[in-house]
């Protein structure tokens, strides 16, 4: 018998697995880097999770304020993948990263990455 909860893979930029109900079937929503409005989003239907930041430029830091995702889909690893996107992209692009996001530091934390250690501000 089946599990109840099957793996299934989301491609943005690049793939990342989360856990879903009822569908083995894959999916490929896209992350979208909004640099007008300085966010990432994923379009969840009518909704979207998306990730905030702010860019100090002269000083090359950007802020990842915050991620949102909608209560219908938490618990997906959705902001895992909002969280992804933006530390690969923010570190291709040279930039330190200052976590203010609480879920950024843990995910942070959770997924030490040579590439990002680097470009991460530590707290003091």
């Amino acid at each position: 018998m089946a599990s109840r909860f099957m793996l299934r893979s989301f491609s943005y930029s690049k793939k990342v697995s989360i856990c879903t109900k009822m569908s083995s079937q894959v999916e490929a929503p896209q992350v979208v880097h909004d640099q007008e409005n300085m966010e990432f989003y994923v379009k969840l239907g009518r909704d979207k999770a998306y990730l905030q930041y702010d860019i100090d430029s002269a000083k090359k830091i950007v802020d990842l304020q915050h991620t949102v995702v909608p209560a219908a889909f938490r618990g997906h690893g959705i902001g895992k993948v909002l969280a992804k996107a933006s530390f690969e992209h923010f570190a291709e692009s040279n930039m330190q990263m200052k976590l203010t996001c609480w879920y950024l530091k843990k995910y942070y934390q959770e997924n030490p990455l040579p590439h990002h250690q680097e470009k991460v501000l530590v707290d003091s």
